[in-house]
């Protein structure tokens, strides 16, 4: 194999392939990247078994042929290379990079060893905007479980129903629900897409308009944006019951000022963020929600103005999981719904919105 292409270019697609290849695998081969050259064409892959991933970029293809590189001894000098035009060579064994007067050598590893790339052919399962997309991942990866006890969890339930996707996100301490239209699908189904895949996918999306189209099909997904082609097995089992979790009514409601409160949270957070449980406390009261943490170190208190429908109320929260939804919402004010002091806080738009956010709270001994 003999290829020129732009440093430009292999640097971007290395960014997008290398996360992927670079990963802690038992199996070496998995480490590796795959460069495969053809009419006009250098494609990159790589996998960890669960993540399948191709990039194609344009090349000056000498010879054709394919090969596999260490994808980390690839991947880190490629990125300490400048935008100039970059040669690479094989004859199988060992891969030469030229770079300008330098020159870089390094064995390759056995391409028959490299698994297939799973590439899926059927029509789009469903299409969404692109912007959509990403606020559905943003606002529910960060509630997926990173306990692999109950691998249904580390995953977002995506739900399809006429022309509405509902994502769910839960890991036994906080949920996350967002409903996104849809322009067009084959029909009602029910998934469980792996978190770290959609935030994979998220990252590919990038800040690019338009639609992306997703094929789901044979206990996989797949998604082609700007030329490159991700799939993921689909995590298999019975996602929990999410519908009963959530409460129906409520004492309290109160509207703040998503900013004031974020922020007031971030600060309060600060004091304890060593701490275990992470303890912030929300006194909600009169015409203010206190903002309140305390440790052998110290104390701080933040008064954030609210508009309080209902009783007072004095309920404990671990102070990154609320700032973690404070921080993936848009809106300028937001509601807090209260059941008690002991009982599930709910966080939605002030306003109309799309999205649910519910999180348990911290019982005081």
């Amino acid at each position: 194999m003999k290829i020129i292409v732009e440093g430009l270019d292999i640097k971007d697609a290395i960014a997008t392939v290398g996360r992927i290849a670079t990963t802690r695998n038992v199996n070496p081969i998995l480490e590796g990247i795959k460069l495969t050259a053809k009419d006009g064409v250098l494609t990159l892959s790589a996998t960890d078994l669960e993540i399948y991933v191709q990039k194609k970029i344009r090349a000056d293809v000498k010879q054709e042929g394919e090969i596999i590189v260490p994808g980390r001894l690839f991947s880190d000098y490629l990125r300490k290379l400048d935008a100039s035009q970059v040669s690479i060579a094989s004859d199988g064994e060992s891969v030469v990079i030229t770079h300008g007067d330098n020159v870089c050598k390094f064995q390759c590893l056995p391409v028959e060893e490299f698994p297939d790339i799973i590439q899926l052919d059927a029509k789009p399962h469903f299409s969404i905007k692109s912007e959509d997309f990403r606020d559905l991942i943003a606002k529910t990866t960060i509630c997926a479980s990173t306990d692999d006890s109950r691998p249904v969890l580390r995953g977002v339930l995506c739900e399809i129903a006429k022309d509405t996707l509902t994502a769910v996100a839960l890991d036994g301490f906080r949920l996350a629900r967002i409903e996104k239209t849809i322009s067009s699908h084959l029909g009602e189904t029910k998934v469980i897409i792996p978190a770290r895949s959609l935030d994979e996918v998220k990252k590919l999306c990038g800040e690019e308009n338009g639609e992306v189209n997703i094929i789901i099909q044979n206990k996989f997904f797949q998604v082609n944006v700007a030329g490159t082609t991700f799939a993921s097995r689909l995590i298999e089992g019975e996602f929990i019951n999410y519908r009963q979790i959530i409460p129906s009514s409520f004492v309290s409601d109160v509207v703040v000022e998503r900013s004031a409160f974020e922020n007031a949270v971030e600060r309060a957070g600060l004091l304890v963020r060593s701490d275990k449980v992470n303890l912030v406390t929300l006194k909600i009261a009169d015409k203010f929600v206190t903002v309140t943490s305390n440790n052998e170190i110290g104390k701080i208190n933040e008064r954030v103005p609210s508009n309080l429908s209902g009783k007072d109320l004095s309920i404990s929260f671990n102070a990154k999981y609320l700032f973690d939804a404070l921080r993936n919402i848009q809106a300028g004010f937001i509601k807090l719904s209260l059941t008690g002091d002991h009982s599930p806080a709910i966080i939605t738009s002030a306003k109309d919105g799309d999205f649910l956010f519910l999180i348990l709270p911290v019982r005081m001994s």
